[in-house]
C-alpha cells in the first residue's frame, strides 16, 4: 500500500511540474506578443503599396477616383513615395448639371504627386497625418447642342492636400484605411472636380 501510494506521489508531482512549466511557457509567450507592436512592418527600409478610392452618384452627375501609391519608410512609421490620382465624372440628367443633355459634360484628372505619411502610433488601430503635392493634368468638356458645338477648357494646375487618416491593421502585412482629403493650394474654378474627392477607402500592403 505504501509503495502504491508513493507511485502516485510520484505521478502527482511529474505531472504538477509540467503543468506549472507550460504555464510559464505560455506567459513567456504572452509576454513576447505584448512587447511585438502589431505594425512591426511600419520599420525604417519597409515598403508600403496602397490603394484608395471615392465615387460619387447623384441625380445631376456622377464619377469616381483611383489613387495608387508607392511609399518607403525612410524613418519607423514615416512614409515618403509617389502617387498617381486618377478622377472622372460626366453629367446624367437633361437640364441638370450645367443644363445640357446626359454626358454632355464630362472631366477628368490626372495628377502625378509625391507624398509624405506620418503613423502615430505603431498600433494596430492607428491614425495618420499626409502631405501631397503635384501637378493636375486634366480637361473640361461640354456639348454645346443650341450652337452645335463643342467646348473644351484645360484644367492643368498646381495642387498640394493634406490629409487626416485612421489605418486599421488586418493582416500580417494589409491593412483597412479610411482618409479625408484636405485641399490647401487646388484652385477652386479649374480643379471643382479634385476638391470635392475628400473622403476615401482602401488598402494598404506592407513589406519588410
Amino acid at each position: 500500500m505504501k509503495s502504491v501510494s508513493f507511485f502516485f506521489l510520484i505521478c502527482f508531482l511529474i505531472f504538477s511540474q509540467n503543468v506549472f512549466a507550460q504555464q510559464g511557457e505560455d506567459s513567456l509567450r504572452i509576454d513576447e506578443s505584448i512587447n511585438i507592436p502589431p505594425y512591426k512592418n511600419l520599420k525604417k527600409g519597409a515598403l508600403t503599396f496602397s490603394l484608395n478610392g471615392s465615387a460619387n452618384n447623384s441625380e445631376q452627375k456622377a464619377g469616381w477616383s483611383l489613387t495608387p501609391q508607392a511609399g518607403y519608410l525612410i524613418a519607423d512609421r514615416l512614409v515618403v513615395g509617389l502617387q498617381l490620382s486618377i478622377a472622372n465624372r460626366f453629367s446624367k440628367e437633361r437640364r441638370s448639371w450645367a443644363s445640357l443633355k446626359p454626358g454632355g459634360v464630362k472631366e477628368y484628372a490626372f495628377t502625378p504627386e509625391v507624398y509624405a505619411r506620418y503613423y502615430l502610433l505603431p498600433f494596430r488601430f492607428t491614425p495618420y497625418f499626409q502631405l501631397s503635392t503635384g501637378y493636375n493634368f486634366g480637361k473640361f468638356t461640354a456639348r454645346d447642342d443650341f450652337f452645335d458645338r463643342k467646348i473644351s477648357v484645360s484644367t492643368n494646375n498646381y495642387v498640394m492636400f493634406g490629409a487626416v487618416g485612421l489605418s486599421v491593421r488586418v493582416g500580417k502585412y494589409m491593412g483597412l484605411q479610411a482618409q479625408y482629403n484636405l485641399p490647401i493650394i487646388v484652385d477652386s474654378q479649374k480643379n471643382e472636380m479634385i476638391r470635392d474627392n475628400r473622403f476615401r477607402l482602401g488598402l494598404s500592403f506592407y513589406f519588410k
